[in-house]
């Protein structure tokens, strides 16, 4: 064993691992990084094997299990074995994936053999002290809810001690290789309306983190003993207005004036489009500086290219 610059205590690694929510944006990130090591022996679990951007049969030290996270118990003697878990898997419409099969999952682990599990959760569910915020179970999406619920039920888990919760922000990432993640869909759908929407803003700040940063920390996470069992993950945060002015200028779309969206024209627009706003949608626009004490790479001694708006979007486009 040997110690990074940052203090921490490096193993090399070896054993079993489960991953879920492999065929996603930070999934394929993850497993593309963690499979150069040779010590891992994969066990992977696949609702539809046809999403993967990857071959598993030219990998001898992978399994893919066929299933759905709904049917966990059904494999709760292969995570029984496992040494590691990393559970990047996310149920976006309701919220059964999210906390029963999560918890089922986690109940599935032997906290005397396991030695790390690595748990997404998301930055939504904090508040700029990085605790748990109320108000995401009082108005949260079943998303939010129930991301909110299963963090705090970790608590009391036998396995409590074994788990090391990320909270990421903005994520972006994708290209050939690597499936988009939802914002990233989002920015190629909109970059034809920029001539638009560069003349508005809303003032509003957040962190944003490329997937394969994502990865890097996982892999590193993996490997090193750390104190901390929370980490919120993203670059420095941005205002709203400073990223639609770097996105446009990537995309050649100048930007000269831009005139700020007000919470009672959102209102207006939301009625005369027919679409109901959620309680935390309301939330959110009121809150709207999403600031957290976060880490990056280079928090861990790790190198990245992929830590500003414009290199990130040269990654993707």
């Amino acid at each position: 064993m040997r110690a990074d610059r940052t203090g921490a205590i490096r193993k090399p690694l070896s054993g079993k691992i489960f991953i879920t929510g492999v065929s996603g944006c930070v999934g394929h990130y993850i497993f593309e990084l963690l499979s150069k090591d040779p010590g891992y022996q994969f066990y992977l679990l696949v609702r539809n094997p046809q999403k993967l951007r990857f071959d598993p049969a030219a990998y001898p030290n992978v399994k893919i299990i066929r299933d759905d996270l709904k049917n966990i118990k059904q494999h709760a003697d292969i995570i029984r074995q496992m040494d590691y878990v990393v559970h990047a898997a996310a149920d976006w419409g309701g919220n059964e994936g999210n906390y029963d099969y999560t918890l089922s999952l986690f109940k599935a682990i032997d906290p005397e053999r396991c030695k790390k599990i690595i748990y997404f959760s998301t930055a939504s569910i904090l508040g700029p002290n990085s605790k748990p915020l109320e108000e995401a179970e009082a108005f949260g999406t079943h998303y939010i809810r129930s991301k909110y619920r299963i963090y705090k039920k970790l608590k009391e888990l036998p396995i409590k001690d074994k788990v090391v919760t990320l909270f990421p922000a903005w994520i972006l990432g994708g290209d050939p290789d690597h499936p988009y993640s939802h914002a990233t869909q989002g920015i190629r759908q909109l970059k034809n309306w920029l001539w638009l929407i560069r003349f508005f803003t809303i003032d509003a700040s957040f962190h944003f983190i490329h997937a394969r940063d994502i990865a890097l920390i996982v892999q590193y996470l993996l490997k090193s003993q750390t104190d901390k069992q929370d980490y919120v993950l993203g670059n420095p945060p941005v205002s709203a207005s400073q990223f639609l002015k770097e996105t446009c200028n990537f995309f050649g779309q100048k930007v000269c004036c831009q005139l700020p969206i007000s919470l009672p024209l959102v209102k207006v627009l939301a009625f005369l489009t027919g679409r109901k706003l959620h309680p935390w949608d309301l939330y959110c626009f009121e809150r709207r500086y999403f600031v957290y004490q976060t880490v990056d790479p280079k928090s861990f001694g790790l190198e990245s290219a992929l830590d500003t708006v414009g290199a990130i979007l040269k990654s993707v486009t």
